[in-house]
């Protein structure tokens, strides 16, 4: 799996790379979300590779949308829609380059009906690297939060299929009271799905996830804000990550 993605799997999906013309500005301040923040490649049902974005927060515990593990033909049903295949997780990465490796997948957590609102979003437990270490001890982690508050400035992360980290930031805001997704008035587009919604950033570049990205209109992000499901997936992954 791995050689697939270093031989000419990532190369594929850099040649739809946009080199110019960011939608948003690239983060260039490096620190926790330069090490943190990676693409996660995987290979459709049909065989075409792709990419999403996502976040190390766990021990060996990387959170993405759950779409970008799954996919489904319109009008289908959630528990029919295909795995795709070979997860791939490059933190980190810019350029071409993958300044800390890359890692596999041995579980993604998410719910069945993961297309209902407040459900699209995906825990992937890591294996180790190839020297031994576990994803956070060669990266850090991002901390996670499970109770989103509305109004919170929020800084949106994501490779829109870009060579790199973008960035954009404002005030969120529920879509509707009541419901479980937050929005922010950024828009990067395909491939940022996935990509982490954080609040309580610092000059360290560490802050809090409290959402994930999941799609957008011309005006706003919607992220799905992490809640009560998405804090079992996450206890159950970082419990395994010690052994199960």
């Amino acid at each position: 799996m791995e050689a697939y993605w270093t031989g000419t799997g990532i190369a594929a999906v850099a040649q739809e790379d946009a080199i110019g013309g960011h939608v948003q500005p690239e983060w260039t301040d490096g620190g926790v979300i330069a090490r943190t923040v990676g693409r996660l490649y995987a290979q459709s049902d049909e065989g075409g590779p792709g990419a999403c974005t996502a976040t190390v927060v766990g021990t060996n515990t990387v959170i993405t949308a759950a779409h970008c593990v799954r996919t489904s033909d319109a009008g289908e049903s959630s528990r029919s829609a295909t795995w795709d295949q070979k997860l791939y997780f490059v933190p980190g990465y810019h350029d071409g380059k993958s300044p800390y490796g890359g890692f596999t997948v041995r579980r993604v957590r998410m719910a069945e009906e993961w297309q209902d609102e407040g459900l699209d979003v995906a825990v992937l437990e890591m294996n180790s690297g190839d020297d031994g270490q576990s994803i956070s001890e060669v990266t850090g982690a991002q901390g996670i939060s499970f109770t989103a508050d509305s109004g919170t400035r929020t800084h949106f992360f994501g490779y829109p299929y870009t060579n790199r980290a973008l960035h954009c930031e404002g005030g969120n805001t529920r879509e509707y009271r009541g419901s479980a997704l937050l929005r922010i008035p950024c828009v990067m587009g395909v491939g940022s799905s996935g990509g982490p919604y954080v609040v309580d950033l610092d000059e360290a570049g560490a802050g809090s996830v409290v959402a994930v990205n999941i799609s957008s209109d011309e005006t706003f992000s919607y992220g799905t804000a992490l809640g009560t499901f998405a804090r079992r997936l996450y206890e159950k992954s970082e419990h395994c990550s010690r052994g199960c």
